[in-house]
């Protein structure tokens, strides 16, 4: 799968509370190769640790700090690294299944070329372009695995 779209700005600031039904172990419903966990860093942030099921030797896990954004009623995640000396913020829409208590993330397309200065920018042209075919890759579905 490709990179998401990323920027140096989030889509805004992290003002949506946690959401309980994220917390947890995760898998992709397609491969057991990875498994995230993801916890509850403050009111607002999450942290995700990506663990690899077979990692090379040395490595070590990934680990990411995460906030919800909504746009038009539309969940999106803000992902990236913090130890990283710039931010890059990775987009994601997010859907919750109530049925299977999963979710999907959809990454936001890479081929954006658009770049933006501010979280306002940014929020304006997802805005506009959120309900296109095309504003998004291939979407992935998560399950809860462990307690």
């Amino acid at each position: 799968m490709a990179c998401p779209y990323h920027s140096t700005v989030p889509i805004d600031t992290p003002t949506v509370n946690i959401d309980a039904k994220l917390l947890g172990k995760w898998q992709k419903r397609t491969s057991d190769d990875e498994t995230y966990i993801i916890t509850k860093k403050d009111e607002f942030n999450y942290e995700i640790l990506d663990k690899e099921k077979s990692p090379a030797e040395g490595s070590k896990p990934k680990k990411y700090d995460a906030f919800l954004s909504v746009v038009n009623g539309t969940k999106f995640l803000n992902l990236y690294d913090e130890s990283d000396d710039t931010k890059t913020y990775y987009f994601y829409k997010l859907d919750l299944n109530d049925e299977t208590g999963g979710f999907s993330l959809s990454p936001v397309t890479e081929y954006i070329t658009e770049t933006f200065g501010t979280s306002d920018s940014l929020k304006t042209y997802v805005k506009a372009n959120m309900g296109l075919s095309f504003f998004y890759e291939t979407k992935e579905d998560y399950i809860k695995v462990g307690k």
